[in-house]
């Protein structure tokens, strides 16, 4: 359906789109810092105690998030280096970049091109990262890309080894099973939520194998045993009793379910409806009949596809709610804003993947070819609605406005005199000013006017002073 000359110039636009906003992120990369949330607490244990023994500290009395706390106990500022901050979210930019196009190579494999696989990536990583719904707990706040933004491009890579391993025949493959079981550690060794997400994945291939086998096959039951092992050292870690304890609603299941229902009602429209979600998806239809319609018979088809679309609509509702109601269970209130982010994945690539189902189950009873003296303008017209959609919403505003205006460039140059200013004074109780701006994509949280405050003693113990105070209560940025 779809010509070369016209995927190529949606290519050209999705591409020219994405560096749109790739560049601004990279530009505000050049000025970031440390957060006194959590960056200088995991720091300071690192130093005083050592890298394992810090790790063992949390996970014993905060957090059984093993892998995570291995990364940011190797926090650049460990060893002095600022500039790290400066380095880390554009590592991360183009591990998104790459998973986006690493999933999409395989999801096409061989039956497309470079230049429709690269679309299909791009459209990937353009639907993701303008929906963020916190860009510096994404990015640029080092605790959570470490969790969350380093887990969800590691997830990307696993659903591509994955594909590459089922085209293979998901046999017992050494080099396949060994990248499986390394990204199903980590990426359960970084959140809950990416546990869910992994088990999500993981449930639906198991049933696809009893559905269509009637048996699991050796590869599924190591995957599954890697995956219940690494969820046993997430869960049963004694920190998280201590985190997670204290709230009066958590661990309340009606509450939880009601109130991730109701929440889930409106998140879902808003998605569909003021995101590019629906032009992308729309947009992406061509290549899903592409990818299945020259199939015959559902036989020829990949394991994967051949699933009926209610089962892969009620796997994608049911994830997306799991994930919804991990934060309602744990302590009670809505998901914030950077396990939304991962929610929005979720839900960006179910939507996708259960658009190709329902390819799959009316491929036949549709003849696309009424619509071809339109098609060319039909694609160009959701090609030209994602972009303006994308363009218009929160994010490409907010990294543009702090970056142009020159906000963050004053923040930069604001956090380098309080460094200087730390490090010249020989007065134990430091008093620092309020900055004058916070920018919303750079920034999370400052210290307090309260020297006992977490934050305030993390900063004084890591510039050895006594205390450090704020003089004022800052002005902060909404989100």
């Amino acid at each position: 359906m779809m010509s070369t000359s016209l995927s190529r110039v949606i290519t050209v636009l999705l591409a020219l789109f994405a560096i749109v906003i790739i560049v601004p992120l990279i530009a505000l990369a050049t000025y970031n810092h440390p957060s006194p949330t959590d960056d200088y607490c995991f720091a300071n244990t690192a130093l005083h105690f050592g890298f394992w023994e810090a790790q063992q500290l949390y996970y014993d009395g905060w957090t059984g998030r093993y892998f995570h706390n291995f990364i940011v106990h190797t926090n650049p500022i460990v060893i002095g280096w600022f500039g790290g901050y400066k380095v880390y979210p554009v590592i991360l930019l183009a591990l998104l970049v790459g998973g986006c196009y690493a999933l999409a190579s395989q999801w096409l494999s061989r039956f497309f091109d470079t230049t429709v696989k690269l679309a299909v990536g791009l459209g990937i990583f353009v639907g993701f990262i303008t929906t963020l719904n916190s860009i510096p707990e994404y990015m640029y706040w080092y605790t959570g890309l470490a969790s969350y933004g380093l887990s969800s491009t590691l997830f990307l890579f696993l659903l591509a080894v994955f594909l590459a391993h089922q085209r293979k025949g998901f046999g017992l493959q050494p080099g396949f099973l060994l990248a499986e079981s390394l990204l199903i550690t980590a990426i359960i060794g970084s959140s809950e939520m990416t546990m869910v997400l992994v088990l999500s994945v993981l449930g639906l291939i198991t049933l696809g194998d009893l559905i269509q086998r009637r048996r699991l096959s050796a590869t599924i039951l190591i995957l599954l045993a890697v995956g219940a092992v690494s969820c046993y050292f997430l869960m049963k870690a004694p920190g998280n009793s201590v985190r997670l304890g204290g709230n009066p609603e958590g661990r309340n299941v009606p509450f939880t379910l009601i109130a991730s229902l109701w929440y889930a009602a409106t998140y879902v429209p808003r998605q569909l409806l003021l995101t590019p979600w629906l032009p992308l998806a729309l947009l992406y239809l061509p290549v899903a009949w592409q990818l299945v319609g020259s199939r015959q018979r559902l036989s020829d088809l990949p394991p994967y596809l051949r699933l009926h679309p209610l089962l892969g609509i009620a796997h994608g509702a049911l994830t997306v709610l799991a994930l919804i109601s991990l934060h309602f269970y744990g302590v009670g209130i809505p998901p914030i804003p950077r396990l939304i982010n991962l929610v929005n994945l979720a839900f960006w690539l179910s939507l996708l993947y259960n658009l190709t189902l329902l390819v799959v189950a009316f491929r036949h009873r549709f003849q696309p070819d009424s619509l071809q003296p339109y098609f060319r303008s039909l694609m160009m017209a959701l090609t030209v609605w994602a972009i303006i959609t994308a363009s218009t919403g929160k994010v490409v505003r907010t990294v543009y406005g702090d970056w142009l205006s020159g906000r963050a460039a004053q923040y930069d140059r604001e956090m380098k005199a309080r460094y200087e200013e730390l490090a010249k004074s020989t007065n134990p109780n430091m008093l620092m000013t309020p900055l004058a701006t916070y920018p919303v994509s750079l920034f999370m949280d400052d210290i307090h006017t309260d020297p006992k405050h977490l934050w305030n003693r993390c900063w004084a113990e890591y510039f050895h002073k006594k205390t450090v105070t704020l003089t004022g209560k800052p002005n902060l940025p909404t989100p």
